[in-house]
């Protein structure tokens, strides 16, 4: 079945507005999905109110909200309870930084890497710095950014607590095998092991517990949605940390990592991603009994081919040019690439290429993408960093050749 990628633009009012503009900086936060949009005006419009008390008005308001967390529980088959929805994951992982610091002493070792996005990074070095925890760096190979898994192996024993990683780099691109990650991990010690997939979830939604990892973020306004962060902690690991919230909403373990209250409305709103999602497969597929998560496995099937085309096309224009260096993998082969090239001239500014390629129509972007340290870390200036093009779904093989074109006129 091919991918019907004139459908799926259909669902996003903003790509009709500029029909002369290629978005391709979607990494940096996606369209949002016509959906999403009717779920925030009804709210806005008509249950904009404390959710949650006994007159009518306010149920409505909170079962708008529990709706979305019933659908994304189902759609990362976990319990409701193990869902936190907090306004990113940079603030997610901020807060989870603080649950986790109390229960680490002197002594206890962590594993954090330099192909993350600060988020992913920042807080847990600050975490170690304050409880006195050794903090042991999986480094990146300094040619393409990739993480390698016998590094990863050295770094192991019997007191490392934590291991942190993310999915796929928001520069790098590549896929990590974090089932094979995980593995290594529980094969050599009792480490806890929590992904950032931030960079990952725009192109495919998985299951948390089938990935094997105990903690897994993602950020909504990257996949179609409003400004939430999604935080899964697996029950067991989050009976072990200390509660966030206000004392007496204590034992509630959805609410043990949101030290405020949620956002209502955007809380609501979250459950539109998923309604495009239904919208996307019943389009392909008919109607079905399917829960979301088949339905979201069903259309990685499609999707993955579509954006594999996508990133396979730039990456075979940009490899013409030897003075182009090139983040991750070189090709798209292995299913392992997602849609997002991160790339540099040899002689000339980031920043000049990508004003090049703007003025040509072409919405990339220039700079580390707060993968700061990843940048710093291979010889290069963070100010200037990578020119990013970051496809999704819904580009086009409109916005592709066009896409092309114009690189071809900025490089040569």
């Amino acid at each position: 079945m091919d991918f019907d990628v004139n459908f799926a633009r259909s669902q996003f009012p903003q790509l009709s507005d500029e029909p002369d503009f290629v978005f391709c900086a979607n990494a940096g936060g996606s369209h949002v999905a016509q959906q999403v949009h009717q779920v925030f005006e009804t709210y806005n419009r008509h249950m904009r109110v404390q959710p949650y008390s006994g007159y009518s008005l306010s149920r409505e308001a909170g079962e708008a909200m529990d709706r979305s967390r019933m659908l994304w529980a189902e759609a990362l088959d976990i319990s409701p309870d193990e869902l936190t929805f907090g306004p990113s994951t940079s603030l997610n992982t901020y807060v989870l930084a603080q649950a986790i610091g109390p229960t680490l002493k002197p002594g206890d070792q962590i594993i954090v890497t330099n192909q993350d996005h600060e988020s992913n990074r920042g807080v847990w070095l600050r975490m170690a710095a304050q409880r006195g925890i050794e903090v042991r760096h999986w480094n990146v190979e300094p040619e393409f950014g990739l993480l390698e898994g016998k590094t990863l192996k050295n770094l192991l024993t019997e007191k490392t607590r934590w291991v942190f990683f993310t999915h796929c780099s928001n520069l790098v691109g590549t896929i990590n095998p974090v089932q094979e990650y995980a593995q290594m991990i529980r094969n050599s010690c009792e480490a806890r092991i929590f992904v950032d997939a931030v960079s990952y979830a725009p192109h495919h939604i998985p299951s948390p517990g089938s990935l094997g990892v105990d903690g897994y973020a993602f950020s909504l306004y990257k996949v179609f949605g409003p400004h939430q962060g999604i935080l899964y902690l697996n029950r067991e690991t989050a009976e072990t940390l200390e509660a966030q919230c206000h004392d007496f909403n204590t034992g509630i373990l959805a609410k043990h990592f949101n030290p405020a209250g949620p956002l209502h409305a955007e809380v609501a709103a979250s459950g539109g991603v998923l309604d495009y999602f239904d919208a996307l497969h019943e389009h392909h597929y008919g109607q079905s009994c399917q829960n979301f998560r088949e339905k979201l496995d069903d259309l990685h099937k499609l999707t993955s081919l579509h954006e594999a085309h996508l990133v396979r096309t730039v990456l075979e224009c940009l490899t013409q040019f030897p003075d182009i260096h090139i983040l991750g993998k070189h090709n798209a082969e292995d299913g392992d690439r997602v849609s997002t090239i991160a790339f540099r001239h040899k002689r000339r500014l980031s920043s000049e290429i990508c004003a090049d390629l703007q003025n040509l129509g072409i919405g990339c972007e220039y700079g580390s993408f707060y993968a700061y340290h990843l940048v710093a870390d291979l010889g290069i200036d963070p100010e200037d960093g990578f020119v990013r093009i970051s496809l999704v779904h819904y580009n086009s093989q409109e916005d592709l050749n066009r896409t092309v074109s114009a690189l071809q006129q900025v490089l040569c």
